[in-house]
């Protein structure tokens, strides 16, 4: 339940606005749960749902290629079974765009992406592993007619990795949740996002132990296959950290009373919490890479490329309220270029090409 189910919940309330037919095609879901977590209640009423089995793999080897394999036989056969499709949106991975002679659009968060290929020497064992995979993904590609990237950082990796060009259309990020807040701002520093080795949070935790007199908070969703990684990080925290795992609707609070937002992750493709934190009145420190430098300008936040460059300036907007106040009404002014309505916007004229 994160950035790419909610750019889906847009492009539906999107769709129907401009009053097509929707039909979702997913992994089945609990509605009630979804809806309660983004408080889009009775959103899917108007939906014809097309839901499958979650995938399960059937061995513990090659685990991609039974994902690969199961997503594109379920959805090939739901888009095959149903000859009344005129469009089809994938706000997935590529890997999931089905075979159909259907116009297409995708929303591409990141090309595709092989954690063991990144690396400056890749073995030669994973490039062979990964060989038919980047053949599959490229495949994919061909079948889509419109590319629509989360930021301009993607937008170059889509033209370098797919040789295709694409339009940058900012995600739909919830900065309504985040108005009219009357909460009194405290020294406290938060990060939201999933609990997971590529959000660095160790880093947070080594800001956090430099700064004891400051409060820190880390909000943010466990994966079962993630535990052991949650218990290690919170076995070393310092005793001025605090994990707040919870819904949506418990961030605003948080983020209400925090004076900064610290995002550790590096080359994120966009980051979706830095503009809610900044919607919140949050100033902005985040690593000077991808997505993050398109939000942050220097009249809103600051940019870091070491944890010293951070400590500094989460610790000089803690003290200087005056810097910190400019800097919050001009991070809640920005924030409001990346919300939902404009990526409706964004897509409704793209939906309308083909109207």
């Amino acid at each position: 339940m994160g950035g790419g189910e909610r750019v889906a919940i847009h492009s539906i309330k999107e769709a129907l606005r401009e009053g097509h037919e929707v039909s979702l095609a997913t992994e089945e879901f609990d509605v009630d749960s979804f809806e309660d977590f983004f408080g889009v209640q009775g959103l899917f009423e108007n939906v014809r749902l097309l839901t499958y089995p979650p995938f399960r793999p059937i061995i513990r080897k090659a685990v991609l290629y039974q994902r690969l394999l199961y997503h594109q036989s379920r959805l090939r056969k739901i888009v095959r079974g149903r000859r009344a499709f005129d469009l089809i949106l994938n706000t997935a991975e590529v890997a999931n765009q089905p075979s159909a002679r259907l116009p297409a659009i995708e929303y591409c968060y990141f090309p595709d992406y092989f954690s063991h290929l990144e690396s400056d020497e890749p073995s030669r064992l994973w490039k062979m592993y990964y060989w038919p995979a980047k053949i599959f993904y490229h495949n994919r590609v061909s079948h889509v007619d419109r590319l629509l990237a989360v930021s301009d950082f993607t937008r170059q990796f889509v033209r370098e990795r797919w040789g295709r060009e694409s339009t940058t259309l900012y995600p739909p990020c919830p900065i309504d949740l985040h108005n009219n807040l009357r909460v009194p701002k405290q020294d406290l520093v938060v990060t939201v996002g999933r609990i997971a080795p590529e959000k660095r949070i160790g880093l947070f935790l080594e800001m956090a132990r430099r700064l004891p007199a400051v409060d820190f908070a880390i909000v943010g969703s466990i994966a079962t296959e993630r535990r052991s990684y949650y218990d290690s990080l919170s076995a070393g925290a310092p005793s001025n950290v605090s994990f707040v795992v919870s819904p949506l609707r418990k961030v605003r609070e948080l983020l209400g009373r925090a004076k900064v937002y610290v995002h550790t992750a590096q080359n994120e493709h966009f980051g979706i919490t830095i503009v809610e934190a900044m919607a919140a009145g949050c100033v902005p420190v985040v690593n000077d890479s991808g997505g993050p430098r398109e939000i942050v300008s220097d009249d809103v936040g600051y940019r870091w490329n070491s944890v010293n460059a951070a400590v500094g300036k989460i610790l000089e907007l803690v003290n200087d309220d005056d810097v910190r106040r400019r800097l919050s009404e001009n991070a809640a002014s920005r924030a409001k270029q990346f919300g939902p309505d404009v990526f409706e916007m964004g897509l409704g004229s793209v939906l309308r090409e083909y109207a």
